[in-house]
């Protein structure tokens, strides 16, 4: 087995494990057994938990991405704020059904380690500047018309991706907790957005 194929081994060992228990309660011992690598080996491949950890959610997050962006329909007549909320729509719905990549996601968000959280803003921040200059784009071109600017607007679309996840996590969505349905956010979300 190559290093790559050892690496997607051990991968999917702690997406099933820090989704399951969480990065604190998640044991690097416990990932190397499921992932039937030696210790060694998972330490050579990953500066510790931390690292560890960095690296599955940069994993969970490109791979849940490329699936939704696979599932968009060929639609060219698309302005930026139906692709996203498309986008947003398939993120809500493989979210509740994947929850356990809601708490991955979560804990990026609301976890204490200063690293953890800086790279969770990267991409954040990365993530919020795309949108926005896709919005730009429909913006200065007429089709589209936001009560915001595009910049706010890429911003508020990423922060509802972490609600999300969040929601999803605490089992809000299952339980209705205050009356919480993330496809009625959503929909309100997209009303309030748009001119």
């Amino acid at each position: 087995m190559n290093g790559e194929e050892k690496r997607e081994r051990i991968l999917e060992a702690a997406v099933k494990l820090f989704g399951e228990k969480g990065y604190n309660a998640t044991r690097m011992a416990e990932v190397a057994a499921a992932a039937r690598v030696s210790p060694s080996t998972l330490y050579k491949m990953f500066d510790g938990k931390k690292g560890l950890f960095i690296a599955t959610r940069q994993w969970v997050t490109n791979r849940v991405l490329r699936r939704l962006i696979e599932a968009l329909p060929d639609d060219p007549e698309a302005d930026a704020l139906t692709l996203v909320r498309r986008l947003l729509t398939s993120y809500t719905a493989y979210i509740r059904k994947h929850r356990e990549l809601a708490r991955i996601l979560a804990e990026g968000v609301v976890g204490q380690d200063p690293e953890i959280r800086a790279e969770q803003l990267t991409a954040f921040t990365g993530a919020s500047t795309m949108l926005a200059q896709v919005i730009e784009r429909d913006v200065s071109e007429g089709t589209v018309r936001l009560v915001t600017d595009p910049e706010t607007a890429g911003l508020l679309f990423v922060s509802f991706t972490a609600m999300i996840a969040y929601a999803v996590l605490l089992d809000l969505d299952r339980r209705s907790v205050a009356g919480f349905d993330p496809d009625y956010a959503l929909d309100l979300f997209f009303d309030l957005i748009r001119e």
